[in-house]
């Protein structure tokens, strides 16, 4: 796991070496242990290393191979069984490392290669002889790959502030038309970035540039598709299905444990999917391994740290760590996570994720992330399943029927599912999928000054969706809400504390698995998750396999009620010209009367205005952000 950027420059520069510097200092955070950089004319490729696979020195990147050069972030699990076949083929290896397996597999096969790759990765290559580029991100975007191009040079970097040292004074200029995608959904979908000219490589995908002729090629060779048949030949039985699932899932975990050089620790948040990771890793680990949660002790609500003691209490090989955490310490942390983000992102749940990231003493540690899009585990999947049996016409009553302007205030729990149920009934299942997965409405938007055009518009992706199947569902949470959102906020609270997540459930062949299987295997009885449940039953206390799903939340609808983060966000609001202060003020009355839960739209609002807040202060030389914006 490490940070990585470069860029290649048209007229054959020779890039400062204060310049590169700079931006491997802006990565520092994400690979605190080494650092190593490659310069010619018109290239730069940087690296800082977070050591794992082959602690050698021989392995610090960039690495290189003959005319081929990388740069390398993240971790490819199955490098031990490539290697061998490279090793058969004639290939000398003079490290441990899976870099270099992934370069002599590049340099065999090309981009073919992305094909054998069990892992979470982004990297470049620099090819000197053919004078070409490759970067490459993984197959569910677990590891980030930010570009800008601007048809005289193309940078990379894994986060935006290493872009920023790289690109000329004035290059990067605030893109108006994508920043209503960040208050609608929380964050910016890949393609997307606040900049103009500069783009997310999407997962799966890889980007090609030929320097002579300054062509870019694109394509794909990972692809998850809605509208079409289950990825299987025949209904399996349920105990054959779950049989199958715990045997992938434990090779899964099983090989994650095994591509390390240092110890590995585990998250264990007392929900279900912590919960099986942690005593799969618990029966496997040959030495006690460390689990670590999160302890809310004057908050009930929020506490799940009973639950994960039952499951630690199993195991006798788990050393089990529980961080106790008060509202006005995570406040205070709220500040020094959101300095350090180089980009918007208003995820809530990132600081306590962060936050316990910051107190784990391994260098890598297990999660669960990914398994609610596996087996179905939000709400949504079940909501929408009832609605699309209900017919049209009933729906066309209903619609009629006014809204409850605030669902969360409801304190009977049916009461306010259904409120929640009416407030996203929509006429088509993609409608609803969208109204779902939106905390801003286009009217919304407008009224924060963003003009009709962009306040509607989508990416491209999510335009009539085609959404007839649960698989359908899920597939579109994977390659749009599981990369843009949940791992980006694994990459983000983790690699600022200089931490390696592993995550078991997004291993191919358990995807393939999941999204292969019946509806009734995940969704029974109006119980999530199902197979899953079933499949480790005797491994899991019962209090485990019965509660329901609860989010690594953040206070945000109190802290936005009243406090210093409301007071703080109205005088950010009135001291800027970027959004409508009235438009900001009323949306916190709303909320603070609980007419309305505005929390995470309010909650975008601060997290944007602190960005461009820093930013404006560390770069006062380009301009005001609303200059940006307005020219």
């Amino acid at each position: 796991m490490c940070g990585l950027a470069g860029g290649i420059w048209r007229d054959d520069r020779l890039l400062a070496p204060s310049i590169g510097a700079a931006a491997l200092a802006a990565l520092a955070h994400r690979g605190p242990d080494a650092e190593g950089e490659h310069r010619e004319a018109g290239v730069f490729l940087g690296h800082r290393r977070l050591s794992i696979i082959d602690l050698d020195p021989r392995s610090t990147q960039p690495m290189h191979l003959g005319p081929l050069s990388i740069v390398f972030n993240g971790e490819i699990y199955n490098y031990r069984a490539l290697r061998a076949e490279l090793e058969r083929g004639g290939c000398v290896f003079r490290t441990e490392s899976d870099t270099e397996v992934l370069l002599q597999a590049f340099a065999r096969d090309g981009l073919d290669c992305l094909q054998t790759l069990e892992g979470m990765f982004s990297f470049a290559i620099w090819d000197r002889s053919a004078r070409r580029l490759t970067l490459a991100r993984d197959r569910y975007g677990e590891k980030p790959m930010v570009v800008f191009e601007d048809g005289e040079k193309l940078l990379f970097a894994s986060e935006i502030p290493a872009i920023e040292r790289l690109a000329g004074d004035g290059d990067l200029v605030i893109d108006r038309a994508a920043l209503p995608l960040l208050f609608r959904f929380s964050y910016l979908p890949a393609p997307f970035t606040p900049f103009e000219r500069m783009k997310q490589i999407k997962p799966g995908c890889w980007l090609q540039l030929t320097v002579d002729d300054w062509t870019i090629r694109e394509g794909s060779y990972y692809q998850l598709t809605t509208g079409g048949a289950p990825l299987r030949k025949a209904e399996p039985s349920f105990d054959a299905a779950k049989t199958q699932l715990r045997r992938l899932l434990t090779e899964s975990v099983e090989q994650r444990l095994a591509a390390s050089d240092v110890p590995i620790a585990t998250f264990l948040s007392g929900g279900l999917d912590s919960s099986i990771i942690a005593s799969i890793a618990a029966g496997i680990a040959g030495d006690r391994m460390t689990a670590y949660s999160i302890g809310f002790p004057n908050d009930p609500a929020f506490d799940e740290s009973p639950y994960a003691r039952l499951l630690a209490a199993r195991y006798p090989r788990i050393d089990h760590r529980v961080i106790d955490v008060t509202e006005e310490r995570l406040a205070d942390f709220t500040d020094r996570t959101l300095g350090l983000l180089g980009e918007p992102y208003a995820d809530a749940s990132l600081i306590p994720t962060a936050f316990l990231c910051s107190h784990v003493g391994e260098k890598v540690i297990l999660g669960g992330d990914g398994a609610d899009e596996l087996f179905a585990g939000y709400g949504v999947y079940s909501a929408m399943q009832v609605s699309a049996r209900i017919p049209g016409w009933i729906k066309r009553v209903l619609r009629r029927l006014p809204t409850h302007g605030n669902p969360a205030s409801i304190g009977n729990s049916k009461l306010r599912a259904a409120a929640f149920f009416r407030m996203h009934m929509r006429d088509t299942a993609g409608e609803e999928y969208l109204s779902w997965r939106s905390y801003a409405s286009p009217e919304q938007l407008q009224s924060l000054g963003f003009s009709n055009a962009d306040a509607c518009a989508l990416p491209g992706d999510l335009v009539d969706l085609d959404l007839h199947t649960l698989r359908d569902m899920l597939v579109t949470d994977i390659r749009f809400n599981l990369p843009a959102d949940m791992l980006k906020k694994v990459d983000l609270a983790s690699m600022q504390h200089g931490l390696e997540v592993r995550l078991p459930f997004l291993d191919s062949r358990l995807v393939a698995f999941a999204l292969g299987l019946p509806d009734k295997f995940l969704i029974n009885g109006g119980v999530r998750k199902h197979i899953l449940r079933e499949s480790f039953r005797s491994d899991l206390p019962p209090e485990i396999l019965t509660r329901g799903k609860k989010g690594f939340l953040l206070p945000i609808r109190k802290w936005m009620r009243d406090g210093r983060i409301r007071d703080e966000l109205l005088d950010l609001a009135a001291r800027q010209t970027t959004l409508d202060s009235r438009a900001i003020e009323r949306f916190a009355t709303e909320h603070r009367e609980l007419r309305a839960d505005h929390s995470q739209l309010l909650w975008a609002c601060y997290v944007f205005l602190k960005w461009t807040g820093r930013r404006n202060g560390n770069r006062s030389d380009r301009g005001s952000i609303s200059s940006e914006i307005a020219g």
